[in-house]
């Protein structure tokens, strides 16, 4: 096997756990998962509702399916300096990853119930 092909596995492999992990929290606690994944709830019951070989499908991509949320440069610097308080830097991730799931949800066109 390539070193290729085994990049392409642990793709997979990384995929299909996050998927399976996705919809065991789904399936606990729809609401503190979609906040957790930082996913819709339509998407969120997309995922709840999938079978295992649909998982199975999803996942073998060669393209990760899950995305880094802190993106930006700078916030990933200011985020992993020493702190001499490890738990409020903990905190303070939590209110970044928070506000930018809550501003990206803003961003969704309204649907009709």
């Amino acid at each position: 096997m390539s070193n290729f092909d085994e990049y392409l596995q642990h793709i997979h492999d990384m995929n299909l756990s996050y998927l399976l992990l996705a919809q065991q929290l789904i399936r606990q606690d729809k609401y503190a998962a979609g906040f957790r994944l930082g996913l819709s709830e339509a998407t969120t019951d997309n995922i709840k509702a999938l079978t295992l070989p649909q998982l199975m499908k999803l996942s073998s991509t060669n393209q990760f399916i899950c995305r880094l949320r802190i993106d930006d440069e700078v916030l990933i610097d200011n985020l992993t300096k020493d702190s001499r308080i490890e738990a409020l830097q903990k905190i303070h991730t939590g209110i970044i990853l928070s506000t930018d799931l809550l501003n990206s949800l803003n961003k969704e066109p309204a649907t009709a119930d």
